[in-house]
């Protein structure tokens, strides 16, 4: 079984246990759940040590030795790379108007933009909006579900990781190099130069937060609900108070011991 097959299931896995719970209106996860949590702190950990001895080194080098152009080529190059994925989400959230904007924001850009390192779509008036298949499920109210770290791509829900699967799966980009080794060798490439860029642009808000936070697992717990939540709302005011919910919490020890008895 391939990497791409092995997706297309865990996808299909994970949108049939959302679904169940999908409403009308955009889902806005109150709590932290997080039943696994001592099994999401062990992979919080390795994710560290992993930053801490590859990806933090690289952009720290990178925010001091590279010119501001590199970067804002750079990243209008990373941004480029996942404007086809734009326009599928924003279609499937009922936006015809902002999936016209994406794929014309990817052909112009990807032209006469030299592969994204321009962004003249800008330039034109055209502008940038990012939508994943994970705020698309938000978008028609399934709920996050829990809390999840996943292994080098850090914090996430089950819905979420789900919409992960989905967006590799159905991304044009990922298709085009399957039987071209250039085409797959630079897309894989993409995703090492994405990588870095994100990093980089998180570095200030990372630091913070892991310096003035008592429990740094806990924060950036929380700091994704919040993030998630914002994106998923496109701006719009919460429907209620971004609050911790007790009544949602879960005790992930005692259902193992209620199990076992």
């Amino acid at each position: 079984m391939n990497l791409r097959t092995l997706l297309s299931l865990c996808a299909g896995a994970s949108l049939s246990m959302l679904t169940a719970c999908a409403s009308t209106q955009p889902a806005q996860d109150m709590s932290d759940y997080d039943p696994i949590e001592p099994v999401n702190r062990i992979v919080h950990g390795v994710n560290g040590a992993v930053d801490f001895m590859i990806l933090y080194p690289a952009a720290m080098w990178y925010r001091d030795i590279a010119p501001e152009e590199v970067k804002t080529a750079v990243s209008s190059f990373v941004r480029n790379i996942g404007e086809p994925i734009n326009a599928l989400n924003s279609l499937f959230q009922g936006e015809p108007e902002q999936a016209a904007a994406s794929a014309q924001r990817f052909i112009m850009n990807s032209t006469i933009g030299f592969l994204g390192f321009n962004d003249v779509a800008a330039d034109f008036g055209i502008p940038y909006h990012s939508e994943d298949f994970g705020q698309t499920l938000g978008h028609y109210g399934i709920g996050g579900g829990p809390y999840i770290v996943l292994p080098l791509l850090g914090p996430s829900n089950l819905r979420d990781s789900a919409g992960i699967a989905a967006d590799y799966v159905m991304n044009p980009l990922t298709w085009a190099g399957k039987n071209s080794d250039t085409v797959d060798n630079l897309y894989l490439g993409s995703l090492g130069v994405t990588a870095l860029d994100a990093r980089y642009r998180a570095l200030n808000q990372l630091n913070e937060l892991e310096q003035t936070s008592i429990d740094y697992y806990a924060a950036l717990r929380s700091l994704y609900r919040q993030q998630r939540n914002a994106v998923i709302r496109n701006g719009a005011a919460p429907t209620a108070p971004d609050v911790e919910d007790e009544s949602a919490s879960f005790d992930f020890d005692d259902a193992v011991e209620a199990a076992a008895e």
